[in-house]
């Protein structure tokens, strides 16, 4: 099923690349190249890893910066806000004028 969706994905980016080519500038080399030819050069890129060809290939994500208050602290203001009244418990509590009066200030 992957081979499926990845000769899926390829055919798919090899017609819109084509299609998007034949109104740009003709290439530099001054020939276009087959779409076997384009396979061949997808199948040697992929094998030779110059592709990504699952998210273990992608970069990592950036680290989250670490955070200066505990779990505990961070639940202890929200229980502080629910029991103050700022946290709507219920549809019947949202105020939805008040919510908007905050977004468009």
């Amino acid at each position: 099923m992957q081979a499926r969706s990845l000769i899926a994905a390829l055919f798919a980016i090899t017609t819109a690349t084509s299609a998007f080519a034949q109104s740009a500038a003709p290439a530099t080399t001054g020939q276009q190249l087959t779409r076997e030819q384009v396979t061949a050069e997808y199948i040697r890129a992929r094998n030779a890893g110059e592709i990504a060809t699952s998210e273990v290939d992608y970069p990592k994500m950036p680290a989250t910066a670490a955070s200066k208050v505990t779990r505990e602290q961070v639940m202890a203001e929200f229980y502080a806000a629910r029991k103050a009244g700022l946290i709507p418990q219920t549809e019947a509590d949202f105020d939805v004028a008040q919510t908007t009066k905050h977004v468009v200030q």
